[in-house]
């Protein structure tokens, strides 16, 4: 004869001893966690295997090696050992905060796969590349720049190069870039300010407007010297 199905009474019955059971274990299981969470062998693997947040990174990680992105929840759950709901407490927080959504009653897909995924992933790989590019062409800069410098002040050190270090109005008025315009020569201390305001008034007056220099030094005088 086949089984007979338990009775709506047997079944309340049978549900109220495994609660009892439950509540006496209940202080057992705790203990048990705690020590699962200080590493001591009273700890259970199996709860650690199937907190949350674990099961979150393995599902996570499912889902970014699913093609296209797109995961099955059925599949998920029998790969990772779990109740289905498990894998739905999951799906909801990650499409509460935007990182997965719905394709069907038990797909999901990544929001950064799928569609247009490949190519936002080789965008950013070309912009990784890039960058590591240019952090290479600024160490180059740099290290040159430090050569100029070293180069500017082992000359500065040679009494022969000071001899040397200096030009004349000649020199200067022999620029073509300098020729017609009104060339003032500055010698100030270090720390120096100066400023040229932008003249006021419109474009049609733009050949008349007159600029003015303003410098400002707290370390000893300026001098101004009108070369051409």
């Amino acid at each position: 004869a086949s089984p007979s199905t338990p009775s709506s009474a047997s079944k309340r019955k049978m549900d109220s001893l495994a609660e009892g059971r439950g509540k006496k274990g209940g202080a057992a299981a705790r203990q048990a966690d705690a020590g699962a969470a200080a590493g001591t062998p009273g700890g259970s693997s199996s709860r650690y295997d199937c907190s949350l947040g674990l099961l979150t990174k393995k599902f996570v990680g499912l889902v970014q090696q699913a093609s296209n992105g797109i995961l099955d929840l059925n599949a998920a759950a029998e790969q990772l050992g779990v109740q289905k709901r498990r894998i739905y407490d999951i799906t909801n927080v990650l499409e509460g905060i935007g990182l997965i959504e719905k394709k069907s009653k038990n797909n999901i897909q990544w929001k950064g796969c799928g569609e247009g995924g490949d190519a936002e992933s080789s965008e950013i790989e070309r912009l990784q590349a890039l960058l590591t590019d240019l952090d290479e062409e600024s160490h180059r800069i740099d290290a040159h720049l430090a050569k100029l410098d070293g180069d500017l002040q082992r000359q500065q050190a040679d009494s022969r190069f000071r001899e040397c270090a200096f030009v004349t109005d000649e020199d200067i008025r022999g620029v073509s870039s300098f020729r017609n315009q009104t060339l003032i020569a500055i010698r100030a201390p270090s720390g120096t300010t100066l400023a040229v305001p932008y003249p006021e008034g419109d474009a049609s007056q733009a050949s008349r407007r007159k600029y003015q220099i303003f410098l400002k030094s707290n370390a000893g005088p300026v001098e101004i010297y009108l070369v051409s």
